[in-house]
């Protein structure tokens, strides 16, 4: 086999990550400008080529499906990202006391938890808003019990704002989910089901 054909075939298992009706539309193009800018005798797409595709596959499947016609699901969804990337951060939310971490393992649900409902609400499921307003109002009763418990306990003044901030910033994606403007997204989902 050619090093042309080898590099287009590798190129191929790349843009397979992306969802079906995107290669369709545009698979042919892009694989026409990875193989122009191919070096003499490239048997392997370079890393970077490989991150840049593997990240925009993700960024293509995750993004928000609403329109920008409708921007209180929107922005609602972009907050749930935020909140998503401040869980994989790390953020300090309480409780928290001095030389304890969060687990990994509750980080990694708790991102879980926010990529998919983003990603659901993003697509106008009816039932990841009910599930969000859910989440939220959990995890309002356990910070007010946590802030209700902070001056018992030795947690950083900075942990109890940062986890106020954070719950400020899920609070606001909810309000703008279970607004009336929201519901024409989440309606025109359920005609079509």
């Amino acid at each position: 086999m050619s090093d042309s054909a080898d590099l287009e075939r590798r190129y191929r298992r790349l843009l397979a990550c992306y969802p079906r009706a995107f290669r369709y539309e545009n698979e042919q193009e892009i694989l026409s400008v990875l193989m122009a800018g191919a070096g003499d005798g490239q048997q392997r797409p370079r890393p970077g080529e490989a991150a840049d595709l593997i990240r925009s596959a993700i960024w293509i499947r995750l993004r928000p499906g609403v329109p920008r016609s409708q921007p209180t699901v929107f922005w609602a969804v972009r907050l749930m990202y935020l909140c998503a990337a401040l869980k994989l951060l790390g953020v300090p939310i309480l409780p928290a006391t001095p030389g304890s971490s969060a687990y990994p393992l509750d980080i990694g649900i708790s991102w879980g938890v926010f990529v998919s409902l983003a990603w659901a609400n993003g697509r106008g499921h009816n039932w990841a808003r009910v599930l969000f307003a859910a989440w939220v109002g959990l995890h309002t009763l356990a910070l007010f019990y946590n802030i209700a418990h902070a001056s018992a306990s030795s947690a950083p003044v900075w942990t109890l704002i940062a986890s106020v901030v954070f719950w400020l910033v899920e609070f606001s994606a909810v309000v703008l989910i279970l607004s009336k403007r929201s519901g024409p997204c989440y309606r025109h989902k359920t005609a079509q089901s």
